[in-house]
């Protein structure tokens, strides 16, 4: 299988799941992010909300963790 290569700036981001380096995850940004890290009042715009297994593109796997 293909590896991922990051492109552009990296953002920096809260997570409470437990992801690490070179997972696929599960992203909200925003007042969606504030809200996903239970707290309205943090400087969060990036958040953590899912760790993705498996991305299926045309019928075939094109990611398994």
């Amino acid at each position: 299988m293909p590896r991922a290569t990051p492109t552009g700036s990296v953002p920096s981001l809260s997570t409470s799941i437990g992801a690490g380096t070179g997972e696929w995850v599960l992203l909200v940004s925003g007042s969606s992010a504030r809200q996903a890290h239970r707290s309205e009042l943090s400087p969060v715009d990036l958040c953590v909300i899912g760790i993705v297994d498996e991305v299926v593109a045309g019928g075939k796997v094109v990611f398994h963790k």
